[in-house]
Formats: C-alpha cells, structure tokens, sequence
C-alpha cells in the first residue's frame, strides 16, 4: 500500500497547499448541502407536528390519554393493570394481617411474662378506683353532681 507521500507524487501537486485546498472545498460542499437542505428539514418538522397533532386521541377530560403501539391490546393493557391493582391490595392485605398477628405474639408474650398480682402488690394499688379516688384535679361538688350524672339519668322539664 502506498503512504500519502508516495500519492501526492504520483498526483504531482504540493503537499501542504493540497491538504488545505481539500479541507476547504469539502467544507464548502457540506456547509452548502446543510444550507441548501434547511428549508426541507424545517418544513419536514412542521409536517411531523402537524401529522401528530391529528392523529392524537380526542381528549375529553384532564386524564392522559394513552395510545396503544405495537402488538398489544386494549383488554391485554387492562388486564395487566387489574393484575398489577390486585397484587398491591393483597401485598397491603397481608402486611396489616402479620403486623395485627405480631402485634397479637407481642402483646400475649409480654401479658404472660408480667404478673399482676405481684405489680398490684409492689405499687400498693389493687384497680383503678384506687388510682382515681385521690385525684387532685377532680373538684366534683354535690352541686356539680347533677352536671356528672349521665344523660340517661337527666330528667328534661317539657
């Protein structure tokens, strides 16, 4: 195979003067094809978006609407969205099913573990009408007894 030197002997022409002379003159082709090719791209681009724009769905509300491309269907298209709704509402099912479950083992764990009998004889308190009795913020009078009275109990005049 021959070198670049060796073809530009057998051309007969300078080197350098050449290389330059055939930089510039495909640069001008290209620059004028790309000039002479731009009213064709721009009018391309506005017949695409035009083309677009009447082949898209009617929409009749603020949903998206989806157009279906390729091999695929509408009933195939729903069906996997039921699918995909199902799994999600049995995936959230069965976490609130094993966080009541663990929270029932918990709770029965720990109600085994504690004795109430020796927490009533520790604290000195055997219910909760010990614990209220002595309340300091209940400032309950016999006159204000009819307002604690439950509803029920409460006589209307008319």
């Amino acid at each position: 195979m021959r070198s670049s030197t060796d073809t530009r002997e057998y051309i007969g022409r300078s080197g350098i003067t050449e290389d330059v002379s055939l930089f510039v003159t495909a640069s001008f082709r290209a620059s004028l094809r790309y000039i002479k090719n731009i009213p064709s791209k721009v009018r391309n681009y506005f017949v695409r978006k035009i083309n677009e724009r009447k082949n898209r769905p009617p929409r009749k509300d603020i949903n998206k609407v989806y157009v279906l491309v390729g091999y695929t269907t509408r009933k195939h298209v729903d069906d996997k969205f039921n699918a995909e709704r199902h799994m999600i509402i049995i995936r959230r099912g069965l976490l609130i099913i094993i966080f009541v479950l663990l929270l029932f083992f918990t709770l029965n764990r720990v109600l085994n573990i504690v004795k109430f009998d020796d927490m009533k004889q520790m604290f000195g308190i055997s219910g909760w009408g010990e614990v209220v009795s002595h309340d300091p913020f209940n400032s309950a009078s016999p006159t204000d007894a009819a307002a604690t009275e439950p509803l029920d109990t409460i006589q209307t005049g008319g």
